[in-house]
């Protein structure tokens, strides 16, 4: 079979997808068919903008005209009083009929009055909103005052009925009179809602020639919105006009009854950035939208269109539907071609796979060279080989020196006592004996018991070794200790010292009485008794520090009646010691010499405390021995009172502390997880079935077959 290279097999590949690639044409499409239409729609809001403006203007125009027209009026300027039928009234009602966009004509005057007229059919609502009668066609407000007069006409402009109730109205303060006054033009207000219609319109106004004489008219947005209406591209599209704050106040999407309402959120960044005349893509509530502002006859003035995307660029989309159908036809057909092409490479990837799935479960032997005619997967199929062949021997280097240093450490902890050298070594052996017949077994707990994959047995292996591995920590006096007084040394030749000073001053004694000339024969007697009773006493005593099965009550007291003989110190106890010593000093006051000592004591130099220990973390990391108060409890009447042994309850916890120092150890060592059992394993030996053992008191079912197997090897090999 001909070899080819990786690089020519993908190209063969790439030469058939570049027929493919006539997808990307398709979008190419879409995308510039997408800015034709941002284009056109973007010429289209140009348009709309300025019919919308050039309405705006005439309609402005028209009203002007109207207010100028109708300044010149002479019966403008007569008293306004609480008779409805001004002399103005059929002029005023003359121009709100021609629009139904003018919603009501007011003239103020001077001293403060007002006079009004509102076509109440322009609106639904007002003749509930004024509690106008029915059939009212008129609303004739006049203000005098502090006094408003409502009067409702029908539509033959007959008197209905009239009010008059008590209300302050300041005419001076009204916008539109104030803007009106002085300015020789008609003015118009900001647009604004009128709250009686619950509508926004503009308001109009032009001062007479007569100072303070001013007449306004009220215009809606009524038609405005209705124009806006006919401008929207669809029933998701709105055009509208809005103030520089982003405050709607005409929009295609308008009722007669809608409310201000404000601009997207997006359109005001717009308006804040003064971004006017442009295209704006923006996502409004999951929507996106096409739009753009455009300033009208003032800065304060815009138009705004809005159209929703999808619907602008749908008939695009139902032409890339269509493109795409017919590219996935030709996709379905190169599939088969696809696959033939690409199966040349994935095979042997697979195969690779494999290899590589052995490497990383270490099974090194196994690993093989594949078949492949691409050069390229063969080469590394060659070095998958020789890695695994080099990963293989450098693993095994590694396991022996790990081997060879945790055998130095189990080697250095046997050395390190003549009474228990070789236990290390032992127990590994005497271990691995036992779990051969559980795997041999097939009763009781071993029935479903198995332990003989390689990782498995070495992690066991290295559980045995390490087992005592804690009593790195453990001091050799303590391990070693042969009777109780022992310490570093044997402190019974101390106490033999002080024996023989008591034995002198007996002999002293002696000779002093018969230089007072007393009964030598006395003399004898009693040195013969005293000594004997020293002799006996240290006898006992130097039993006693030997140390046995059980040390009953009597001979406790003995220890003690002992302990109350009294010997002569003429020399200083604190010469010649070190620092760390002399710490203990500290509590034990410092006595003028010469100085009576017991022939035995419990001092309090003897009590070496437990410093900075945790016991919250003991706690928690699941230790349950008890935890003597002080370290080390060196007191002569105290050590030689231990009842059974020669241990103090301070050296043994010492020396059963091992196994949780042997387990943080362990913990410590990042083991790989075929190796994570081995603090299980080494830190469970002296535990019990029955919970009665140290360090943790597990039971049965919180201790596994391997580690069961641990304990019996640990004391079997010590019996």
């Amino acid at each position: 079979m001909p070899r080819i290279s990786i690089k020519t097999n993908i190209l063969t590949i790439f030469l058939i997808l570049i027929g493919l690639i006539s997808f990307s044409i398709l979008f190419s499409q879409y995308y510039f068919s997408k800015k034709l239409a941002i284009e056109s729609t973007q010429k289209t809001f140009a348009l709309i903008s300025k019919n919308i403006h050039e309405h705006l203007k005439q309609e402005a125009q028209h009203t002007k005209n109207i207010l100028q027209a109708k300044s010149r009026h002479k019966d403008i300027l007569e008293p306004i009083t609480f008779n409805p039928f001004h002399p103005a009234i059929h002029s005023i009602i003359q121009t709100l009929q021609t629009k139904k966009n003018f919603y009501a004509m007011y003239i103020g005057h001077p001293n403060g009055n007002l006079y009004e007229v509102i076509h109440l059919s322009t609106e639904s609502n007002l003749l509930t909103t004024f509690n106008a009668p029915k059939l009212s066609e008129w609303l004739i407000i006049t203000i005098i005052k502090d006094k408003i007069q409502k009067a409702f006409l029908d539509k033959d402009f007959k008197l209905i009925t009239k009010n008059i109730v008590s209300k302050n109205y300041d005419l001076f303060t009204r916008p539109w009179y104030k803007q009106a006054l002085h300015v020789d033009k008609v003015i118009s207000t900001m647009p604004y809602k009128f709250t009686n219609i619950d509508e926004m319109g503009f308001t109009y106004a032009k001062e007479l020639e007569t100072k303070g004489v001013v007449i306004a008219l009220d215009y809606t947005m009524k038609q405005v919105n209705s124009i806006l209406a006919l401008q929207k591209f669809d029933n998701k599209s709105e055009v509208f006009l809005t103030d520089k704050k982003g405050k709607k106040f005409a929009s295609s999407a308008f009722t007669s009854t809608s409310n201000n309402a404000e601009i997207d959120t997006n359109l005001i960044q717009a308006l804040s950035n003064k971004n006017i005349d442009t295209i704006l893509h923006y996502t409004h509530y999951d929507n996106q939208y096409y739009s753009m502002l455009c300033s009208l006859a003032t800065d304060d003035i815009f138009l705004g269109i809005k159209i929703d995307a999808d619907q602008l660029l749908q008939p695009y989309k139902d032409n890339l539907e269509y493109s795409l159908f017919i590219a996935l036809i030709l996709l379905l057909v190169s599939i088969p071609i696809i696959f033939i092409s690409t199966n040349l490479i994935v095979k042997p990837i697979q195969k690779l796979i494999l290899e590589n799935d052995k490497i990383k479960h270490r099974n090194f032997s196994k690993v093989e060279e594949i078949e492949t005619n691409i050069i390229e997967f063969r080469d590394l199929s060659h070095s998958f080989l020789s890695m695994s062949q080099s990963i293989q021997a450098y693993q095994k280097s590694q396991e022996e020196m790990l081997d060879s240093i945790i055998k130095l450490i189990a080697e250095a902890i046997d050395t390190k006592s003549p009474y228990t050298g070789g236990h290390c070594a032992r127990v590994p052996e005497i271990a691995q004996l036992l779990l051969d017949e559980a795997n041999n077994s097939n009763e009781g707990s071993f029935k479903e018991f198995s332990l003989t994959s390689k990782d498995a047995l070495r992690e066991f292996e290295i559980g045995a070794w390490l087992h005592d591995c804690g009593k790195v920590t453990t001091p050799e006096y303590v391990v070693d200790k042969s009777t109780k007084l022992e310490t570093i040394y044997n402190r019974i030749h101390e106490i033999r010292m002080r024996f023989e000073v008591l034995w002198r001053d007996a002999q002293i004694q002696y000779m002093q009485e018969l230089l007072n000339n007393q009964d030598i024969n006395l003399a004898k007697e009693a040195l013969h008794v005293k000594q004997t009773q020293l002799m006996q006493d240290f006898n006992f005593i130097a039993d006693v520090n030997i140390g046995g099965e059980f040390m009953d009550e009597s001979k406790q007291e003995r220890v003690k009646e002992i302990a109350s003989y009294e010997w002569q110190r003429n020399f200083d106890d604190r010469a010649g010691i070190g620092e760390v010593e002399k710490l203990r000093y500290k509590n034990t006051p410092k006595v003028e010499l010469p100085a009576q000592e017991k022939l035995l004591d419990d001092k309090s130099f003897h009590i070496i405390e437990r410093e900075n220990f945790d016991y919250e973390s003991y706690e928690k990391e699941g230790f349950k021995e008890e935890v003597p108060k002080y370290l080390y409890n060196y007191g002569e009447i105290y050590n030689l009172c231990i009842a059974k042994g020669t241990l103090s309850n301070e050296e043994r916890y010492k020396i059963n502390e091992h196994v949780i120092m042997s387990i943080k150890m362990l913990e410590k060592i990042p083991f790989p997880p075929q190796l994570s059992n081995i603090p299980e394993y080494a830190g469970t030996h002296h535990e019990t079935l029955i919970g009665t053992g140290y360090p943790r008191k597990l039971t049965k079912n919180e201790l596994s077959i391997p580690a069961r197997i641990m304990a019996i090897a640990d004391i079997f090999e010590a019996l």
